[in-house]
């Protein structure tokens, strides 16, 4: 599809209950953008009749015009840029549907970021609050509170080999630039339906969010002490199955906040700004997002922090080289393999099928350092299960199969568990060609962990993976067919091969 007579459509890369983003070019400046397109049916079976489905959509479509204008109005470089806004013609499959044009960030979010490499130092942790409170200052100045801060709205752009973060989905923010009428030249009409529908995030939501009092500047602040905490920690303070069973503690006091902080292994100082940026009266709170960062910043002792988060993924000069492989011996008779520890990852290769139905059994392996991961050569018939121990104490399964066919292709199944591709819906397994990440989610919705899956390139030696911004090069000895694979738990790179 071609929109405004320059746009491209690529492929879609994601959707939500709100819209469908596409990559595409811009065929006028020659550059990849991004297209956020609003649904115009977001919740399954409403028609056009249900009342309900009416007042989600009015509110939705409002908000979304709400963002386009208020990313219009702001400058910061840690600011998701906006180019163009539309409508898809009357010839299109969905037509008067409104999308608009932002560029395109590769980098992936700071929630898969954390969930990849858990808690990051604090010179990283300030240097992304540097950037996200400037642009959330910016915003509060133009009269726009963002009100959905978080680790997936935190997304990173590639600049010279690192991550630069940037604030993105401005779609619930609260503007008195809403208040202009639609008959003065508006895009906003100010309908009632936007303010009686709830689309905050509640894991990340300010008290007065919560109970429904009035907004402002500090709301924003609340968010930005929750993102802190979980860049810092590693863990979400309100991350409870059912978060609903915080809401009454967090609107009348600050005991479960403090409770909850006082779990981490923060200095005093820390934990003073922290609890002061999360109180549930508004007027004890810190008042503005750049007090927040400074004050923070001085808690940490940071004089410099660190402008990006690490490096993006750099090809070196030379593949890692492997150590060479065991001499073959035969193996003596092992004893089942005992139930994984918290963090370890555990691994169980499904039979060949000779025997009909024989059960997983401990994999052929061996290992060799790569950086700071460990390597796992895993040799298989076809199927590997990865598991571990999730926070609650459960154990977390999924399978991983090679696919017959010209290409590599992975079917990757949850046994334990659902499997989500970044902004889908959880699904019982997955059929993928290309590099890639899954969430691993439970039945009420928590993501448990993530898998992430790489399919190399072919060299005429073997194939070459890069991770890490570090080159593995895996020899067709080792298997004519290779795959790497790693979880969010642990520290390990399993290698999955097959002669």
């Amino acid at each position: 599809m071609r929109l405004l007579d320059r746009y491209t459509i690529l492929d879609r890369i994601g959707s939500g209950g709100m819209a469908t983003i596409y990559r595409a070019t811009d065929d006028r400046l020659d550059r990849v953008v991004c297209i956020k397109l609003l649904r115009t049916t977001l919740i399954e079976g409403s028609g056009s009749n249900n009342t309900s489905g009416r007042a989600v959509y009015q509110a939705t479509y409002s908000h979304f015009l709400q963002e386009a204008l208020a990313l219009s109005k702001l400058q910061h470089p840690n600011t998701l840029r906006i180019y163009d806004f539309g409508y898809l013609d009357e010839a299109s499959p969905d037509p008067g549907a409104p999308f608009h044009v932002s560029e395109y960030l590769d980098g992936g979010n700071l929630e898969t970021h954390i969930r990849m490499h858990g808690a990051i130092p604090s010179d990283e942790t300030l240097g992304i609050l540097e950037g996200i409170t400037g642009a959330a200052a910016e915003a509060h100045e133009h009269g726009i509170i963002h009100r959905d801060i978080k680790p997936s709205n935190i997304l990173f752009a590639r600049v010279r080999g690192e991550l630069v973060p940037k604030l993105a989905d401005f779609g619930i923010a609260h503007s008195d630039l809403k208040k202009k009428p639609r008959a003065e030249g508006g895009p906003l009409d100010g309908g009632e339906s936007v303010s009686t529908v709830a689309l905050f995030s509640p894991r990340w939501a300010a008290p007065e969010q919560l109970c429904g009092s009035p907004e402002g500047p500090r709301t924003d602040v609340y968010a930005l002490g929750l993102l802190a905490t979980f860049m810092l920690a590693g863990k979400v303070l309100f991350g409870d199955e059912d978060v609903r069973t915080t809401f009454n503690d967090r609107v009348r006091g600050d005991t479960l906040v403090q409770a909850r902080l006082a779990q981490f292994r923060f200095s005093g100082e820390v934990l003073r700004v922290l609890a002061h940026s999360m109180t549930a009266r508004t007027d004890d709170r810190i008042p503005s997002a750049p007090d927040f960062f400074e004050t923070l910043r001085q808690a940490l002792e940071v004089a410099s922090p660190k402008s990006s988060v690490g490096p993006a993924v750099v090809e070196t000069s030379a593949p890692m080289p492997l150590p060479p492989p065991p001499v073959p011996r035969t193996p003596a008779p092992q004893p089942p393999p005992p139930a994984p520890a918290r963090d370890a990852i555990a691994l169980e290769v499904e039979g060949d099928g000779s025997m009909g139905g024989r059960v997983a059994q401990p994999p052929p392996e061996r290992v060799a350092q790569y950086g700071e991961r460990r390597v796992r050569f895993v040799h298989v018939h076809e199927k590997l299960d990865l598991s571990f121990i999730d926070e609650g104490g459960g154990q977390v399964r999924v399978r991983v199969t090679m696919l017959p066919g010209a290409g590599p292709k992975l079917n990757v199944k949850g046994l334990t568990c659902f499997v989500a591709r970044p902004g889908q819906r959880p699904t019982p397994a997955l059929t993928v060609t290309q590099d890639g990440s899954a969430d691993l989610v439970s039945s009420a919705r928590q993501v448990l962990g993530q898998l992430t899956w790489f399919f190399g390139q072919t060299q005429p030696e073997g194939r070459l993976f890069v991770v890490d911004g570090r080159q593995l090069l895996v020899p067709y000895s080792e298997g004519q067919q290779a795959v790497a694979l790693m979880l969010s738990r642990g520290n390990d790179l399993v290698v999955m091969c097959r002669r």
